[in-house]
C-alpha cells in the first residue's frame, strides 16, 4: 500500500522543501511531488501537520535499553531495544557488545544474525563488537578480567558470521594489526577505542584503514599540548570519523565545540552509548555480574565511572545544536547522511530522495518525535501509542 505524506517541511542536511508530498510504495521512497500536482491515488494519507519530516536516525553504538541488553543473546531482548529505538526516531541502530567471555559473545552475535530480520520497531545494522581487544589501561566501566589480545582462532569465527558491521580496538595492542586487517578483509569497519594509542600510532591505525573513533575522549589517551596522544590523533587526521555521546556529562561544551571546529559536522557521528537502563526510572542495573547504578539518568559503575548513557537520540541531537550553536540540518547530517555514508548505506538509508528506503522520522520544532517508518511501515506514532 502508497502512503502519501503531505504539509509538512522535508528537511536534510542540504534542503528545505517545503509544498512537497512525499510518496512511498513498497518500502521505498517513490516520489517527491509538489503539492499542487499531487492527485491522491489508493493508498494512507499522511497529514504531517507542519512538522519536519527527515530521514530515519541511525545509532552506530547502542546497548540496550528498557530493561535489555545486546549481551543478553535473546531475542526478545533485541525486539524491545527495537522498538525503543523506534520510539526515538532511529530507523537503523548497531547492537553493541562488552568485553565478554568467548561464548557469551558469540552468543550475542549468533542472537544478532539470527534475528536482525525478526523486530519490529528499529532494524538492526550489525553488530557492534566493543571489546575484547582493549587496553586495559583505558577499559572505563568494562569488566578487565575480560580484557585480552586478539586470537585469530577466536575471532575469526566472529568475522565470518556476517554479523559484525564494527569493532572497536586498541590498535597499540600486540595482534591488533592482524586483526583490524582480518576485520576489514571480512566487510566490518573498525574503531579506535579504549586505547591509550600514541598520535603516530593513531596515524598509523588509519594507514591500516581503521576509519572511526569510539566516543572520542571518553575511554581513550588525552590531548596534551606537547603530546597530542590518542584523542590528538582523532583530531587531526580527517580520514577519522567521530563517534561522539553528547549528553552533557561525556563531553564538557567547550569539548564539544572544539571537536565540531575541528573535524566539522561532517565527520561526527552522534551516538547513545544506550545501556539498559534507559528509558526506565534511576536504579541499579546488573551486566555479567556488575553493577550499573543510574542516578539522575547518569550511569556510572561502583567505582563511579560513567558506563554508557541513557541518552534518547533526539535529546542528544537537541543538545548538539544547545552547546555548540549548530543548526538543526548539520545536526541532523551527524545522525543520517554521515553515519550512512561511513557505512556503506549511501544510496539506501540516511537521505529522502526516490529510490531510497522509506526509513522516516517526523518531529517538531522541539524535536518532539511523533512518528518514525521504517521500510515504509508505521512502527511508532505518538498519538496512538502515548
Amino acid at each position: 500500500m502508497k502512503i502519501h505524506i503531505y504539509n509538512g517541511i522535508l528537511l536534510t542536511p542540504h534542503q528545505r522543501i517545503e509544498n512537497t508530498v512525499l510518496t512511498i510504495n513498497a518500502g521505498i521512497i517513490e516520489t517527491l511531488t509538489r503539492q499542487d500536482e499531487f492527485n491522491l491515488d489508493s493508498g494512507r494519507v499522511i497529514d504531517a501537520q507542519g512538522r519536519f519530516i527527515t530521514a530515519g536516525f541511525i545509532d552506530l553504538h547502542f546497548h540496550g535499553a528498557m530493561g535489555s541488553d545486546t549481551m543478553d543473546a535473546d531475542g526478545k531482548s533485541l525486539e524491545a531495544m527495537s522498538v525503543y529505538c523506534a520510539r526515538h526516531g532511529v530507523t537503523t541502530f548497531y547492537p553493541t557488545t562488552w568485553s565478554a567471555a568467548n561464548a557469551a559473545i558469540t552468543a550475542a552475535i549468533d542472537c544478532v544474525r539470527l534475528n536482525a530480520g525478526r523486530v519490529s520497531g528499529a532494524k538492526i545494522g550489525g553488530i557492534h563488537l566493543e571489546g575484547p581487544y582493549i587496553n586495559p589501561d583505558n577499559y572505563g566501566a568494562q569488566l578487565r578480567e575480560h580484557i585480552r589480545n586478539p586470537e585469530v582462532s577466536e575471532y575469526m569465527p566472529w568475522l565470518e558470521s556476517g554479523a559484525v558491521s564494527i569493532v572497536t580496538c586498541a590498535p597499540e595492542i600486540e595482534g591488533c594489526e592482524t586483526f583490524i586487517k582480518d576485520a576489514l578483509r571480512c566487510g566490518a569497519r573498525v574503531a579506535i577505542g579504549h586505547s591509550s594509542a600514541s598520535f603516530e600510532q593513531v596515524k598509523t591505525a588509519a594507514g591500516w584503514g581503521v576509519t572511526q573513533a569510539t566516543h572520542l575522549f571518553n575511554g581513550m589517551g588525552g590531548l596534551h599540548h606537547r603530546d597530542p596522544g590518542t584523542a590528538g590523533g582523532v583530531l587531526d587526521d580527517e580520514r577519522l570519523l567521530a563517534q561522539v555521546i553528547c549528553d552533557g556529562v561525556h563531553l564538557h561544551p567547550a569539548v564539544l565545540r572544539l571537536i565540531l571546529k575541528t573535524k566539522t559536522h561532517s565527520r561526527i557521528a552522534l551516538i547513545t552509548d544506550s545501556i539498559r537502563g534507559a528509558g526506565l526510572a534511576d536504579g541499579e542495573y546488573t551486566h555479567d555480574g556488575q553493577r550499573i547504578l543510574v542516578t539522575d539518568g547518569i550511569a556510572r559503575d561502583d567505582a563511579g565511572r560513567l558506563s554508557g548513557s541513557t541518552l534518547p537520540m533526539e535529546q542528544a541531537l537537541r543538545n548538539m545544536i544547545t552547546h555548540t550553536g549548530c543548526d538543526l540540518q548539520d545536526a541532523l547530517a551527524m545522525v543520517t547522511t554521515v553515519p550512512s555514508h561511513e557505512m556503506g548505506l549511501s544510496g539506501h538509508r540516511g537521505l529522502l530522495a526516490p529510490g531510497y528506503d522509506a526509513d522516516l522520522v517526523l518531529f517538531n520544532e522541539y524535536l518532539d518525535i511523533k512518528m518514525t517508518i521504517v521500510n515504509g511501515s508505521v512502527v511508532y506514532d505518538k498519538d496512538q501509542q502515548g
